[in-house]
């Protein structure tokens, strides 16, 4: 039976990408629009609803859920157990669809999953499906790897385009699927709308698929050619120093920047996508100009100052059997000694 959704729930509708879901889900015209916050906010699109919520309690949540026929899991926290708890209280509620808060790499791709960053995400995903299983719920993972945008602004590919510098991540020239934060909201909202095209699936999409040398080439184009300095780096060396500081409970942002970049610069922990949805879910392939544009824009990018920072790392979960909480509490009081105000993953 076709099942029409109509009212959509989105917890971390705030973030940096749950903002863009918010506003494409609205944008698309066909769905009541509620969101689940921590506090009351302002400024929300016209004809939202907005419910208060207790993130800690499943019953609070339950009732908030009732009568919405999806819910957008935008949220991120270094711990799954937020994303079981809604997922739990999705079923508790009657909820049919759940997006979980997956917007990273290929959920099946076993050697990138096996890093701690991932883990969590791993055990999310694992919980909704045997969920699904038992015909409890249906659910959508969008996989959009990296993102574009964010990854320039914030120099995580190596490029730092304001200073024109360029770390070299070795060996450079491994393919990273890489999509913008407004596509990945485009392509939420038109999950929703197909619903049954996307049921209980990983719908993969990117705006653009590059190397490391192919993004320093096209920076080097949409900013000019002088003034560009360049360093190696060992990313090898780099992950292995950073998994030895998180075993040792020594979780900051650093060392989970390490990770990651190993992971994406690294054959085989990440690989070009053959096949994508792009086409299902209305998200557009970019032109090398189209990607040079982005970059001006990101080079225009002004980042906040410390004490008023808002970073996005994304997604981040950990899990790592009973130290799960651990590190979650760890790399938390790092965003905090570093005078960031949020650590979300979207």
């Amino acid at each position: 039976m076709t099942h029409e959704i109509k009212n959509v729930a989105i917890a971390g509708a705030s973030g940096s990408l749950g903002s863009h879901i918010l506003q494409a889900v609205v944008k698309a015209g066909r769905f009541n629009v509620t969101i689940l916050t921590r506090k009351v906010i302002d400024n929300v699109p016209s004809g939202t609803a907005v419910k208060v919520v207790d993130y800690e309690s499943a019953s609070d949540l339950a009732s908030a859920l009732k009568g919405q026929d999806a819910l957008v899991d935008a949220t991120s926290v270094p711990d799954p157990s937020l994303a079981i708890r809604l997922m739990d209280a999705a079923v508790s509620a009657g909820v049919y669809r759940i997006v979980p808060s997956e917007f990273s790499s290929d959920p099946t791709n076993c050697k990138g999953r096996s890093l701690p960053p991932f883990q969590g995400k791993a055990k999310a995903l694992e919980y909704v499906q045997k969920l699904a299983d038992t015909g409890k719920i249906t659910w959508t993972v969008i996989s959009n790897h990296a993102f574009l945008d964010w990854g320039l602004r914030m120099s995580f590919f190596g490029v730092d385009l304001q200073n024109k510098n360029i770390k070299y991540l070795k060996p450079g020239t491994t393919v990273i699927p890489m999509t913008t934060l407004k596509s990945v909201g485009t392509a939420v909202a038109n999950a929703l709308i197909k619903a049954e095209n996307t049921k209980n699936r990983i719908c993969y999409i990117c705006s653009t698929q590059k190397t490391q040398k192919d993004l320093t080439e096209l920076s080097k184009q949409a900013l000019g050619e002088e003034d560009w300095k360049s360093e190696d780096v060992n990313t090898e060396d780099a992950f292995n120093k950073a998994m030895a500081k998180l075993q040792a409970g020594q979780a900051d942002m650093q060392v989970i920047g390490d990770i990651i970049r190993f992971s994406i610069s690294t054959p085989g922990y990440i690989n070009r996508l053959e096949k994508t949805d792009n086409d299902l879910l209305g998200v557009k392939t970019l032109s090398d100009e189209e990607v040079k544009k982005i970059i001006r824009r990101s080079y225009e990018f002004k980042r906040p100052h410390a004490g008023a920072c808002y970073l996005t790392i994304g997604p981040l979960y950990f899990w790592s059997g009973d130290s799960g909480s651990y590190l979650a509490h760890r790399l938390t009081k790092a965003a905090l000694t570093h005078g960031l105000y949020s650590i979300l993953s979207s």
